[in-house]
């Protein structure tokens, strides 16, 4: 028979088992999960071309997770956005040039033209700032937060907000014009990409799966493709937004949609010359030699522009949710959610360059002007790189 002191030893050592048990089963719960899916490794590159980071500034415009925010590129300047405040700097130095505060967070832009600079905010304000000073030229108030501007045109630039709303409003004065609304489905996708202007139309995606054109100076519809429809079972499926760049190359305009296609549409009325299963938050860029795009999972494509068969895949950035790529010269540049930009050859996929610029990592593609591309990262770090 055990004493009394050695069951009372035996109790005692159990409980604190089954505590230190319960300690550990409790802090792990804590802790994340491990991801079954982690982005995948970056393997070290034969580069190939020279690029050199020719400035780098921090803007002090950063921004939430969510928001996407783009540079204005234009003769002389970069202007960016984000948080409480817009700025211009300058394209060859990267020397500040002026510093606008916005009393409202900044959500959607930037973009430009006819001398002024346009930003939208979470309440709804669609804003004009004059391009050389910052001064805010005109305010005007519209429905729901701002996701998206396009450039200005003809006396005309064209907001999108969150409810589905397309706004075509006054260069000069702010004065609403039209308004044409696109119902979105229950769940959707955050965000949206900006309207494209093209000629006498504005053509933009919208969360119900299409991609319409409009009349841009009195806002009548024109035409409408279809690139997605619900499906499945599950809400996730359901979702069919037309959220990335959409880019024309002549007569057509290439986009594509989440759990839809990815397809080329004729300018003049709308239909679809060809159409492939794609699906891609991130959107396009274009030339007459290849239709580029990255999908959910994080792959790189070449596609051709009048046939839509693919040219290359490049797996090397699955799950680490590259931007839209940008073409700069004979590459494209892609931008990912650990701050890498990667230059890409456009003929064989092949990586040829690569570095970190903002450690915050990029949501929105870098801007190009040819030999120079613009990257404007999450921390809000603002850099230019030259291919050498």
């Amino acid at each position: 028979m055990r004493s009394l002191a050695t069951v009372m030893t035996s109790v005692m050592t159990s409980l604190f088992l089954a505590a230190s048990l319960t300690a550990c089963s409790s802090f792990s719960s804590v802790l994340p999960a491990k991801d079954p899916n982690p982005p995948k490794e970056l393997q070290a590159i034969q580069a190939t071309a020279n690029i050199q980071t020719v400035w780098k500034v921090s803007t002090g415009s950063s921004d939430k997770a969510y928001v996407r925010i783009y540079p204005y590129v234009d003769e002389t300047a970069v202007i960016v956005a984000g948080g409480g405040s817009a700025s211009a700097w300058d394209k060859r130095k990267g020397t500040a040039l002026w510093k606008t505060p916005i009393s409202e967070e900044i959500t959607g832009g930037v973009n430009g033209g006819e001398g002024l600079v346009f930003v939208g905010t979470s309440e709804g304000s669609a804003i004009a700032l004059d391009r050389q000073t910052g001064k805010i030229r005109w305010i005007e108030h519209l429905n729901s937060e701002v996701l998206a501007v396009s450039a200005a045109s003809k006396g005309r630039v064209v907001f999108r907000t969150g409810d589905g709303q397309l706004t075509g409003l006054s260069t000069q004065t702010g004065e609403i014009i039209w308004q044409q609304i696109r119902p979105s489905p229950e769940l959707s996708l955050r965000g949206a990409g900006a309207p494209l202007i093209v000629g006498s139309a504005v053509i933009a995606g919208f969360d119900n799966g299409t991609v319409t054109a409009f009349d841009l100076e009195a806002g009548t519809g024109l035409w409408e493709a279809i690139l997605s429809v619900p499906r499945g079972r599950n809400d996730l499926d359901k979702i069919t937004d037309v959220d990335g760049r959409i880019k024309q190359v002549g007569s057509a305009l290439f986009a594509a949609s989440y759990n839809g296609q990815i397809a080329g549409i004729r300018l003049q009325d709308g239909a679809l010359g060809w159409a492939q299963p794609y699906s891609s938050y991130a959107g396009v860029d274009a030339d007459a030699n290849g239709l580029y795009s990255t999908d959910v999972e994080g792959n790189v494509w070449k596609i051709h522009p009048q046939t839509g068969a693919p040219i290359w895949k490049m797996d090397d950035l699955q799950r680490r949710t590259p931007t839209a790529p940008t073409l700069m010269s004979d590459y494209i540049v892609v931008g990912d959610y650990a701050g890498y930009l990667h230059w890409i050859n456009t003929r064989n996929g092949q990586t040829v360059a690569r570095l970190q610029s903002d450690t915050a990592g990029y949501t929105v593609p870098p801007m190009s002007d040819g030999r120079v591309v613009y990257t404007f990262g999450k921390s809000g770090v603002l850099a230019a790189h030259a291919l050498q």
